[in-house]
């Protein structure tokens, strides 16, 4: 007979085994599911990877002049695509700061082709939506490069039909104390509070370009992120690996949300037909393109100026006006101020990179500079002249 003991040990022996069978089983169905987790989030993000080869060599261009990131919205009508804005954003090798460039969706471009490596040969006239509906992201890209003359070393796509989805995906997007979700959310993204202004509307709709950025790389259960993105990838489209897009947001944050010197194209609007459309001005793009770069500095002919006279004495801000001409601004209003008890000159940026005006205050002796952000004023420097000016 078998004793108690032998039997009990064995008992226990058994259960043993079934404790450690059913660990085995348990952290293999872990392993499994997160494996097949990170598989489909992984998969869910070359989605909206592209992994051609002109996408993936577009990083190793020259970086003499820093990195620059092309940033674009399409809108489909009638089965054919609009390119609605664009930004081209240079970032330093130093890392100081970042200038953007923006681009409108109207403007008139010669399609260029390299010849021998180096030459330029102009065909006609494009937009960039011709660009895109004939040869894509790859098209587009390259064309903007050889008109700013200026590699593109990143890209990033967002199809405006995808934000209605994204705001449902978030469960409404907080704007002006208001949940908008669905088309609503839309409508406000494409109007904003302007609707003349392209500069003003790109900028509203930047907005939530870096809304989208966070979604993607805020930290969420790895599940949640999967859905998210999986949602996403159908209207987004990048060159970015997972970890380059997370540096990219955290660089251009400020961009998105405080936008730091946005320069507009330089050129004029025409009339083509009953639409108007930017005919770019040469010589101005010319000396904006040199300029990229660590020591970026706004060419002078693009630094606009109004100038208020606050002292109350005749032809004095028609006379600051000629003096700062002569040097170079382009000055865009004179006028009164809202008083004439100005002692001092001021010399005020209305944009948040302060260079422009502190170029401006050179010229203004013994003036008081001042920086208040104003993205819709019609001027970057306002110079309000006081009684000091005066011999």
């Amino acid at each position: 007979m078998r004793s108690t003991f032998s039997i009990r040990q064995r008992k226990k022996k058994k259960k043993r085994l079934q404790k450690q069978r059913l660990f085995y089983l348990f952290t293999f169905i872990i392993l499994a599911v997160v494996t097949v987790a990170g598989v489909r989030f992984l998969g869910s993000f070359q989605a909206l990877q592209n992994k051609e080869d002109w996408a993936k060599n577009l990083h190793r261009a020259p970086q003499d002049n820093g990195t620059n990131f092309l940033l674009y919205g399409l809108d489909g009508n009638n089965g054919k695509e609009t390119v609605e804005d664009l930004f081209f954003i240079n970032y330093p090798a130093t890392g100081t700061s970042f200038h953007t460039v923006f681009i409108p969706g109207k403007v008139l471009l010669h399609h260029l082709e390299n010849k021998n490596g180096a030459e330029k040969e102009v065909q006609s006239f494009y937009t960039p939506s011709h660009f895109y509906n004939e040869g894509g992201a790859e098209l587009l890209v390259q064309q903007i490069a050889l008109f700013l003359d200026a590699p593109v070393h990143h890209y990033l796509e967002i199809n405006y039909g995808g934000v209605s989805a994204l705001a449902d995906t978030q469960g409404g997007i907080v704007s002006r104390g208001d949940a908008l979700r669905g088309r609503d959310y839309y409508n406000f993204f494409k109007q904003g509070e302007k609707k003349d202004e392209p500069l003003e509307k790109a900028l509203h709709r930047a907005g939530f370009l870096g809304d989208l950025l966070k979604v993607l790389v805020e930290k969420k259960g790895k599940m949640e992120l999967y859905h998210t993105i999986k949602k996403v990838a159908p209207y987004l489209e990048t060159d970015l690996s997972w970890k380059e897009l997370r540096e990219f947001q955290i660089i251009l944050e400020p961009f998105f949300d405080s936008p730091d010197l946005v320069i507009s194209l330089p050129g004029n609007w025409r009339d083509f037909d009953g639409e108007f459309y930017l005919e770019p001005d040469p010589l101005q793009l010319a000396a904006l393109c040199k300029s990229l770069g660590e020591n970026f500095i706004l060419p002078r002919e693009l630094v606009t100026v109004e100038i208020l006279n606050g002292c109350g004495v005749a032809g004095i801000a028609t006379q600051v006006g000629e003096i700062l001409e002569k040097e170079g601004f382009q000055v865009v209003k004179i006028d009164n101020a809202d008083n004439f008890e100005y002692q001092r000159c001021q010399v005020i940026s209305r944009l948040e990179q302060a260079d422009p005006a502190k170029d401006v205050a050179q010229y203004i002796p013994e003036s008081e500079f001042y920086k208040e952000y104003l993205p819709d004023h019609p001027a970057m420097v306002t110079v309000i002249v006081g009684s000091s000016f005066l011999p």
